[in-house]
């Protein structure tokens, strides 16, 4: 039995599917943090905010690395998704 999966056809399947896997990321990465030990709440606060190097050394104290790097993505993927975009008219 062949997948077939016609991308243009069945968009709403490959959509679905990603959204699905992003979702079980997101509830996998959020239940980690959940247990995350209590000592990191103490060394969030013992931190000072007072210029950008400080504030992202605070983000860090208490933030998962994966979080970090899941939300780093989603932001270059919107940059070049947007610049893509701006490139290409729309055909309406």
């Amino acid at each position: 039995m062949m997948l077939y999966l016609y991308v243009l056809q069945n968009q709403w399947i490959v959509l679905s599917l990603l959204g699905g896997a992003i979702l079980t990321l997101l509830m996998c990465l959020t239940y980690q943090a959940l247990w995350v030990p209590r000592g990191t709440e103490t060394e969030s606060e013992r931190i000072k905010v007072k210029d950008l190097r400080s504030f992202i050394a605070w983000i860090k104290s208490f933030v998962p690395w994966t979080v970090i790097l899941l939300i780093l993505a989603s932001l270059a993927f919107t940059i070049l998704e947007i610049t893509r975009n701006h490139a290409i008219p729309p055909n309406w």
